[in-house]
């Protein structure tokens, strides 16, 4: 079967999407070390970082274009050292799998289905997620297109009628609290969590050839930025820094108190119209690249027999007592566990590679020239 394409928009859709669920959740960057009134520099200065950090895979994908991931990875370091880096990203996924399934059945549990059993929750997100990765990259493209510019649309909405709450005093002083080594680590740690750099290196095989990744990522990271200072800001402006921070959901607490014309209130519920397929979308396409990449390890036909094995470990690790509790959550997406999970799979191991294949680029040219022509015959 022909592999189904998806479109620059598409592919960027999913980018925005699921790097603005955290934000739109939790807000992790009122959780990095001195957060104080000067975040909103920290968000700007931590672009730099993450155009740095994610300059390795960047790379890969631009010369490697037409790859998938196991492809790439084996290429470069061949198929022995090949199996224990392409593993790393599979593990990463199921990571996040479970640590965002973890999360949004924590936000469900307290702000919208209190006292339900979480096996129930669990159901919420195991069903439509594995039913959408199993439809493949294809259905996943198109959902982004109806989901996320919903999502962005309530950002704009709650900005506009919260205006009039806001107090522009509670940013200031500006950056008198903070000193430079302060703002750069949290902007450090702040950049470390975008690891949506990972969907471009597996969704961008299903981009045609004249698509431009660049520009596609470069527009994805420019709206990220935009709206999640678009979340940030008016949340700091309306509950101030210190409330913002002792809360767990300080966005979704903003929106309980925007109300239109004084008479239209409870908008937060608009809120989780936005915010629940999102989620969904985000966990689905973590299910996808798991199994993905385990159907190219193990060549089989399709990604589809590792879809439910794959959902079944995530809905049985999320119902472990161990995992489930706050202490286990707030600590796997604290400053203190997550950009350390993170940096090793989308930093560490891609330098490695670009590394290897700067030292083997001669030798390299050959199997990259038979693997784009073995592509192009299987996509004709």
């Amino acid at each position: 079967m022909k592999k189904p394409e998806i479109s620059t928009t598409q592919l960027m859709l999913m980018a925005v999407g699921s790097s603005l669920v955290f934000p739109y959740t939790f807000m992790p960057i009122l959780h990095t070390p001195n957060a104080n009134q000067d975040v909103w520099f920290v968000l700007l200065l931590s672009f730099v970082y993450i155009l740095i950090i994610n300059a390795p895979i960047l790379f890969l994908i631009n010369k490697f274009r037409g790859f998938t991931v196991n492809q790439v990875v084996e290429t470069i370091i061949g198929k022995y050292f090949g199996k224990p880096a392409i593993l790393m990203f599979v593990v990463y996924f199921l990571f996040c799998s479970i640590s965002c399934s973890l999360i949004t059945t924590h936000f469900m549990n307290a702000f919208l289905f209190s006292g339900k059993p979480i096996w129930l929750l669990m159901l919420f997100l195991v069903v439509p997620t594995a039913y959408a990765a199993y439809k493949g990259a294809g259905t996943i493209g198109r959902l982004s297109l109806f989901v996320v510019p919903f999502m962005l649309l309530t950002i704009l909405l709650f900005l506009f009628f919260g205006i009039n709450n806001m107090d522009i005093s509670l940013l200031q002083p500006v950056l008198t609290d903070s000193t430079f080594l302060d703002l750069n680590i949290s902007a450090f740690l702040t950049a470390s969590r975008y690891s949506e750099i990972l969907i471009f290196f597996v969704f961008s095989y299903y981009l045609s050839k004249k698509s431009s990744i660049n520009k596609t990522y470069a527009l994805a990271v420019c709206i990220f930025g935009i709206f999640y200072m678009l979340i940030l800001v008016p949340t700091l402006l309306v509950l101030d820094v210190d409330f913002a921070k002792i809360s767990w959901n300080p966005y979704y607490v903003y929106t309980r108190q925007v109300n239109i014309l004084s008479f239209l209130e409870r908008l937060q519920s608009i809120n989780t119209l936005a915010w629940f397929p999102v989620n969904i979308l985000k966990l689905t396409m973590y299910s996808f690249m798991t199994s993905r990449i385990l159907s190219l390890l193990f060549k089989t036909k399709s990604h589809k027999p590792f879809v439910i094995p794959n959902a079944s470990i995530v809905f049985i690790a999320c119902l472990v007592p161990l995992f489930y509790n706050s202490g286990t959550i707030d600590l796997l997406s604290s400053y203190r566990v997550f950009p350390w999970v993170v940096l090793p799979v989308i930093f560490v191991v891609p330098c490695i590679l670009v590394a290897v294949y700067f030292i083997r680029r001669k030798k390299l040219k050959p199997l990259i020239k038979k693997t784009q022509m073995t592509a192009k015959s299987e996509d004709a």
